[in-house]
C-alpha cells in the first residue's frame, strides 16, 4: 500500500515537472539510438538534431546527455509586474461609481505629490486644495487622497431627459437645458458632449454663475423658434438683473498697490505645498500671507477664498481683487492670484504656480483664459 502511494506521488511529481520544463535532458542508455529516443518522447529526429547539432553523424555515447523538446510544456502566464514607484489606484476608486465626481487613491511607498500630479494630470496645488490635510502635513504612505474623476458619467434625470426631448421635438436641432440644483457647466458640457467655451458663447454671463431653472442654450440651429427666443431673453434678463442688483464696493487702490508691492517682493520664490513664508508658497499661501499685511485673514484654501469678499463681474475687476481659476476641469476653484493690472481685454495677476513659483501671468494666456472662474473684491473703501 505504501509502495503504491509512493509510486503515485513520484509519478505526479515527474508529470508536473515535465509540464514546467521546456527542454528535457535525457541520458543515453545502452542500445538507444536517436530514432528510439525520438519515439520515446514523441518528437522527430530533426527536432532532436535542432537542439543537438553535434549529434548529426556522431555515435551516441553511453550516458551522453541529449536535449529533447518537451511536447507537454506549457509556458506559465506571467502576471504584469507593478513598478515600485508606479501609482496604483486602490479598490475604493474601483468601487466608486463612474457618475461620482471624485475617486480615492491610497498613497503607496515612494509616491510624491509630483508623481501623483503627473499620474492624474492635475497640478500639485489642486491636490492640496482637495486634500487640505496636505497643507499642514506631509504625504504619508497609506493616506487616502481624493482626486477628480477624469471620466465622470453624468447622471441623467427624468427631468432633464423630458426637457431635452421636449425641446428637440419643437426645435429640431436646437437644444435648451433647464438647470437643476448643483449642476455645473462642466457637468452639462459632458452630458451633451459640447465644450464649456461653446456654452459660454451661447449664454453670455453664465461663467459668473449658473442659477437654478436657468434656460441654458446648449445647441443652436440655423433657424429660430419660440423656445430659443425665450431662452435667450431669459439669459439676457438674468445676467442683467444679477449685475444691476449686485452692490459692487469700490476698491481701495492705495491698499491694493501696497499689497501688490508686498506680493512682488517674493517674485521667483519657489512653489511649496502648504507654504506661507519666503521659504516657499502655494497659491493660497501667497494670498494668505500678503493680505495679512492689512490684517485681513483670508481662508487657507483657494476654494474657500472664492466665497470670501464680494463676487464681481470680470469687467469690473480692479487692482487688489482676487482672481480664481479651475485648473483641473469643471467649475470648482483650485487656484487663486491677485490682480495687478487691468487692461481693455486683459487682466494681469500675481500668483504662485507649481511650475515656476511666484510670478506674473495674464488671462490672455490660453491656459488661464480657459480655466477662469471668477473675480472677488476683498478690499474696499
Amino acid at each position: 500500500m505504501k509502495f503504491n502511494i509512493l509510486f503515485i506521488l513520484i509519478t505526479f511529481f515527474v508529470s508536473a515537472n515535465s509540464f514546467a520544463q521546456k527542454i528535457i535532458n535525457h541520458n543515453v542508455k545502452s542500445g538507444e539510438s536517436i530514432y528510439s529516443i525520438a519515439k520515446k518522447y514523441d518528437v522527430t529526429q530533426a527536432e532532436i538534431f535542432d537542439l543537438n547539432p553535434k549529434l548529426k553523424g556522431a555515435v551516441l555515447g553511453l550516458k551522453e546527455e541529449v536535449k529533447i523538446p518537451n511536447k507537454k510544456y506549457k509556458p506559465e502566464e506571467k502576471k504584469p509586474k507593478v513598478a515600485k514607484n508606479e501609482v496604483v489606484v486602490v479598490a475604493e476608486s474601483e468601487k466608486t461609481s463612474s457618475s461620482e465626481p471624485y475617486i480615492t487613491h491610497k498613497v503607496e511607498a515612494k509616491e510624491t505629490l509630483y508623481s501623483l500630479a503627473k499620474k492624474y494630470n492635475v497640478s500639485m496645488e489642486s491636490i492640496c486644495d482637495l486634500n487640505p490635510e496636505l497643507k499642514t502635513g506631509n504625504l504619508k504612505v497609506g493616506a487616502k487622497l481624493k482626486f477628480v474623476n477624469p471620466n465622470p458619467t453624468p447622471a441623467v434625470t427624468e427631468n432633464n431627459v423630458a426637457e431635452t426631448q421636449k425641446v428637440d421635438e419643437i426645435a429640431n436641432v436646437n437644444v435648451v437645458h433647464k438647470v437643476l440644483p448643483k449642476e455645473t457647466l462642466y457637468k452639462i458640457s459632458k452630458q451633451y458632449n459640447v465644450k464649456i467655451d461653446e456654452l459660454v458663447k451661447l449664454n453670455p454671463g453664465v461663467e459668473n454663475g449658473l442659477p437654478v431653472d436657468y434656460l441654458l442654450i446648449v445647441k443652436k440651429g440655423s433657424g429660430t423658434n419660440a423656445v430659443i427666443e425665450e431662452a435667450e431673453s431669459h439669459a439676457t434678463e438674468t445676467a442683467s438683473a444679477e449685475i444691476e442688483n449686485k452692490v459692487i464696493p469700490v476698491g481701495n487702490l492705495a491698499k491694493a498697490q501696497f499689497l501688490i508691492e508686498k506680493a512682488s517682493e517674493h517674485l521667483g520664490t519657489r512653489y511649496r505645498s502648504g507654504g506661507t513664508t519666503s521659504a516657499g508658497f502655494d497659491c493660497s499661501g501667497l494670498m494668505f500671507s500678503t493680505f495679512k499685511n492689512l490684517d485681513i485673514t483670508l481662508p487657507r484654501s483657494s476654494h474657500e477664498m472664492a466665497r470670501y469678499g464680494t463676487k464681481i463681474d470680470k469687467s469690473q475687476a480692479q487692482k487688489g481683487d482676487l482672481i480664481f481659476f479651475a485648473t483641473f476641469g469643471g467649475s470648482r476653484v483650485s487656484h487663486v492670484g491677485m490682480v495687478t493690472e487691468v487692461l481693455d481685454d486683459e487682466i494681469r495677476f500675481i500668483h504662485s504656480s507649481t511650475s515656476s513659483g511666484v510670478m506674473y501671468s495674464s488671462t490672455k494666456e490660453r491656459y488661464y483664459a480657459r480655466t477662469f472662474v471668477q473675480v472677488n473684491r476683498v478690499i474696499a473703501e
